[in-house]
C-alpha cells in the first residue's frame, strides 16, 4: 500500500509539468557585428557548421529530437528588434511575418566564392532559420541571412553581416545565394534562383515555379524580387518551360536599371502562369498564339528608394502556324505598369 502511495504521488508530481516545461528551450544570443568583424576566420576554406555557430553560437542538445535532422543552431533573440517581412506576395496584399521567431532553427546552406573587382578572393554564406527543424511543410519558409568574407592577407575576415535579408523559400528552408555577378562599374550583385520549391521533385509536385532575387553585394539588401521567373511543367518535353537571366546591372542617377531576359517554351494546354511581362499582352492576342511557341522577352526595370517601374518588353515569338510555315515575330505591348 505504501509503494502504490509513492507511486501516485509520482504520477502526480509529473503530471504536473506542462509541455512547455519539459521541452529543450533555445540559448538567448545578440548579433554584434562589430566584434565579428575582428574575428579572425582562419586561413582554409571556410567551414559552413563552424561559421553557424560562430554567428549563432547557440548548439542544440543531442537529445533533442529535431537535433537528428540536421545541423542547426536552436535560438531566441529578446534583444533583437522585431521586424516584419514579406512571405507570399499578392497584387492587392501581402502577407506577412514578424522575425526573428520565438524559437529559431538555423542552419548554414551554402558558401559561394568569388573575386571582387579588385581580385582579392572573398566569399558570401548563406543561413537559413525557420521555426522548426524537421524539413516539413510545404509553405513553410525560410529567414535567409548572409555573411560576407575577404580574404585579408591570408586569413579570413568578416566585411557584412545582415541576419535579415528576406523571408522566402518552403520546406523551412530560405534559397541561398547561388550566382555572383559584378557590374561595369565594378559593383557586386548577389543573385537567388529559387525561393518557392525547395526539397520539391518536379515529377511530384508539378509545376515547379522559382523566382529570382537580387540582393546589393554591400548592403546585403535584396533590391528586386521576380516572381515566375522560371518554370518546369509537366516535363521538359511536354510542358512549359523557361528561365530568367539578369544580363546587365546599371546605377544611374542614384537609380538602379537592371535588364533581365526570360526565354522558353509555352505549352498552352499544361500552362497555368506566364512570365510577368505577358501581363503586358492582350489576352486576344495571347488567344491568337499557337498551341506551342517558343519566346524570349527583354525587360528593364528601373529602382529607386520609392518605386520600381517596369518599362515596355520586348517580346519575340517563334513558332511553327498551321501552314508549316516558321514564323518569327516581334511582339511589341503597348501599356507601362508600375509596380510599387
Amino acid at each position: 500500500m505504501r509503494n502504490l502511495s509513492a507511486f501516485l504521488c509520482l504520477f502526480i508530481a509529473f503530471g504536473s509539468f506542462s509541455q512547455d516545461e519539459a521541452t529543450f528551450r533555445p540559448t538567448d544570443i545578440s548579433f554584434d557585428i562589430e566584434k565579428l568583424k575582428t574575428l579572425d576566420f582562419g586561413t582554409d576554406s571556410l567551414n559552413g557548421n563552424e561559421l553557424l555557430f560562430r554567428f549563432f553560437p547557440a548548439p542544440m542538445s543531442e537529445n533533442d529530437a529535431e537535433s537528428e535532422w540536421k545541423t542547426a543552431a536552436f535560438w531566441s533573440c529578446p534583444s533583437c528588434t522585431r521586424r516584419e517581412m514579406i512571405m507570399f506576395e499578392d497584387i492587392e496584399e501581402a502577407e506577412k511575418e514578424t522575425l526573428p521567431f520565438d524559437v529559431n532553427y538555423t542552419s548554414c546552406t551554402n558558401i559561394v566564392y568569388y573575386q571582387s573587382e579588385k581580385g582579392t578572393l572573398r566569399a558570401i554564406v548563406s543561413f537559413s532559420t525557420s521555426r522548426t527543424n524537421d524539413g516539413a511543410g510545404r509553405f513553410t519558409m525560410g529567414l535567409l541571412s548572409l555573411a560576407n568574407f575577404e580574404k585579408q592577407n591570408g586569413t579570413w575576415k568578416l566585411l557584412n553581416f545582415e541576419p535579415f535579408v528576406n523571408y522566402q523559400g518552403m520546406f523551412t528552408q530560405a534559397s541561398p545565394v547561388d550566382e555572383v555577378m559584378i557590374n561595369k562599374s565594378g559593383k557586386i550583385y548577389f543573385l537567388i534562383h529559387g525561393g518557392q520549391a525547395n526539397g520539391v521533385y518536379a515529377e511530384e509536385y508539378w509545376p515547379i515555379y522559382q523566382g529570382l532575387y537580387v540582393i546589393d553585394g554591400e548592403k546585403l539588401m535584396e533590391v528586386l524580387h521576380l516572381p515566375v521567373a522560371s518554370c518546369v511543367e509537366n516535363g521538359a518535353s511536354v510542358g512549359s518551360n523557361w528561365k530568367t537571366d539578369i544580363r546587365d546591372i546599371e546605377n544611374m542617377n542614384e537609380k538602379l536599371v537592371i535588364t533581365f531576359m526570360t526565354y522558353g517554351r509555352i505549352v498552352k494546354q499544361y500552362n497555368w502562369s506566364e512570365p510577368r511581362f505577358f501581363q503586358y499582352v492582350a489576352e486576344s492576342d495571347f488567344d491568337k498564339l499557337p498551341e506551342s511557341f517558343f519566346f524570349n522577352g527583354t525587360q528593364k526595370v528601373i529602382i529607386s528608394n520609392t518605386e520600381s517601374t517596369f518599362e515596355r518588353p520586348l517580346i519575340f515569338m517563334k513558332y511553327t502556324d498551321s501552314k508549316n510555315l516558321d514564323n518569327d515575330n516581334l511582339l511589341i505591348p503597348v501599356q507601362n505598369k508600375r509596380v510599387k
